[in-house]
């Protein structure tokens, strides 16, 4: 059943790209096209299971194991309930994850639009080609949230099939669920709309797969993982050698399905940039680079020792304060600089680690003991097999570091590491003796999750402000409180929705945050349409974000109106 599952998610996933690039291609990505293509989809899918015989992949599962379950799905359903009454609010799902949503969804196609942040058109466009789909069948964002946490659940079902094919017993495979269950950024991530879980649903399915030998499934999967994320490159090479994906068939379906699934991005961003990737900054400069400018064991070293750090923090500062000490000590004698601009993110610098209920740096540090245990355990007993998985967890791990500049918020792109770590935690735990050590470390864990469930630092379900009490229109700002701004876009929706203005101009140029005004004004008059700016169209009104006494942009949209002030914001209206 565990395989039929993944293979039906990989499947599903692999159809809604083909879908979004085909019916884009000829502009008909509306809400009738896309039913009928999904009807035609179900009415396959039932056909094929009527014919297929039926899954035996599953052994029995004792009491213990069916309690594990439950808690899992009890974890899972929390999720789903956060999901459901929080907005979207991530401060990039603002940025770029539902604007481009909203501008393919204007065009009816996929294709690249005028914008000055490049993220929104280049990045891969797979987890929210699902969003689109639930945007223009839904006619919202209301179901948006529910796609990571169904990844989640899709997780916890694959690192449990993982640990089955690696040949642990029915208990080591819930402990395996259980421990991706309970990691708190992973909880954290499941109820919101980045896209850091779906990319690690992908490559914990590519591992599975790839564990199983079928180059078709492998293939899809790292097509899908490339397709929604970059960091893919970096994980997945390391991480399927070590599941054994070496052969010559398994490389031709990998390559054969990346092509496919990504050629049309691919071609875009050639096109944008002369690079299949796009260029190596949001906007296209070179200022922002996402890479380390220079590659070598200094930035490599630091990297490690900042990230490992940033996965050690506690609510206790006494101890935050000891290990950004010798995180800074280990610098001194290796003579590094751990705010090196080469390998720092711009206007970041290196502090001691925090323990947040933010999905972008929350920590998940007992997890990593477990993890670091069992590969200590595996090299002491010299088990081949994991001592390989750990090889290959800690080279994707070298490659992340080595390749990427840090940034205090990057704790959300491991992941998809600790997820596939969970077989190995699980093999660890399954070896303590006696038994009811391993419930008592289950059961810490399952302590642990109290927190991101229940106070998610931007959609909590317990506490002042909740969400059970809170405005929907007040939780798209959750994550911007640092800007201090919500007044301004509600004043901003409110003088364009009442201006009758049909089509709108957005200037992100100072300011990329977009989409809680274009949501919310689209509430208020569903039919109006956006674009940026820069673009020369007949537009009655130009909200400008962050240009407040900026001459320049006060002269380019004069011709639309006199501005008007709102906090740091101008808008322009006929």
């Amino acid at each position: 059943m565990r395989t039929l599952s993944l293979r039906a998610l990989v499947a599903a996933e692999s159809l809604c790209v083909l879908i979004t690039e085909a019916l884009g291609a000829f502009g008909w990505l509306q809400p009738i096209p896309l039913v009928a293509a999904w009807v035609v989809v179900i009415a396959g899918a039932v056909w094929w299971l009527r014919r297929s015989p039926g899954s035996a992949d599953e052994g029995a599962c004792s009491i213990g194991d069916l309690a594990i379950g439950a808690v899992c799905a009890g974890i899972v359903a929390v999720v789903a309930v956060t999901a459901i009454l929080s907005p979207p609010n991530s401060a990039d799902a603002m940025a770029y994850h539902l604007p481009r949503v909203v501008y393919w969804a204007q065009a009816g196609s996929v294709r690249f639009f005028p914008t000055p942040y490049y993220n929104q058109v280049m990045l891969g466009p797979a987890a929210e080609y699902a969003m689109l789909h639930t945007y223009l069948l839904t006619g919202g964002d209301r179901l948006v949230n529910l796609l990571a946490c169904g990844a989640f659940a899709g997780c916890i079902v694959a690192v449990s099939a993982i640990a089955r094919e690696a040949g642990l017993n029915s208990r080591a495979q819930a402990m395996a669920a259980l421990f991706c269950a309970t990691l708190p950024n992973a909880i954290l991530q499941a109820s919101g709309a980045k896209n850091d879980m779906m990319a690690a649903l992908w490559i914990v399915c590519a591992i599975f797969f790839g564990l199983r030998r079928e180059g078709l499934w492998l293939g899809l999967a790292t097509g899908l993982a490339i397709a929604t994320k970059a960091t893919a490159f970096l994980f997945l090479p390391p991480l399927l050698l070590a599941a054994g994906a070496r052969r010559r068939r398994e490389a031709a379906w990998i390559v054969a399905s990346v092509l496919v699934l990504n050629g049309p991005q691919f071609l875009r961003n050639m096109r944008l940039s002369g690079s299949p990737l796009g260029f190596d900054s949001a906007q296209g400069d070179g200022r922002f680079r996402w890479r380390n400018e220079h590659l070598g064991w200094r930035p490599l070293v630091s990297n490690v020792l900042r990230h490992t750090a940033e996965q050690l923090g506690s609510r206790r500062e006494r101890w935050n304060g000891e290990v950004y000490s010798a995180v800074l000590q280990v610098h001194a004698a290796l003579g590094l600089d751990p705010n090196d601009a080469g390998s720092t993110w711009p206007g970041s610098r290196f502090a001691p680690p925090r323990n947040a209920n933010h999905e972008a740096n929350a920590n998940n540090r007992w997890h990593l003991l477990l993890i670091v245990a069992g590969a200590v355990w595996a090299m002491a007993r010299r088990d081949r097999r994991w001592m390989a998985y750990t090889a290959g967890l800690c080279a994707a791990f070298m490659l992340f570091c080595l390749y990427l500049k840090w940034q205090p918020f990057l704790a959300r792109l491991e992941l998809p590491l600790f997820l596939a770590a969970s077989p190995l935690a699980a093999w660890f735990l399954s070896r303590w003796r006696p038994a009811w050590l391993a419930l008592a470390a289950c059961l810490f864990l399952v302590g642990g999750t109290r927190l991101p469930l229940l106070e998610n630092w931007t959609r909590p379900l317990k506490g002042p402000n909740n969400l059970w009490t809170s405005r929907r229109e007040d939780d798209y700002f959750r994550d911007m409180g640092q800007w201090n701004n919500k007044a301004s876009y509600l004043e901003a929706v409110s003088r364009v929705g009442g201006s009758g203005c049909k089509l709108v101009g957005i200037d992100i140029t100072e300011n990329q945050l977009e989409y809680p005004f274009q949501a919310l004004l689209r509430e208020q008059r569903p039919q109006v349409r956006f674009v940026h700016a820069q673009v020369r169209e007949p537009y009655c009104a130009v909200l400008c974000l962050d240009c407040i006494a900026n001459e320049q942009k006060i002269a380019a949209y004069s011709h639309v109106g006199k501005p008007v002030e709102i906090g740091r914001f101008l808008l322009f209206l006929r």
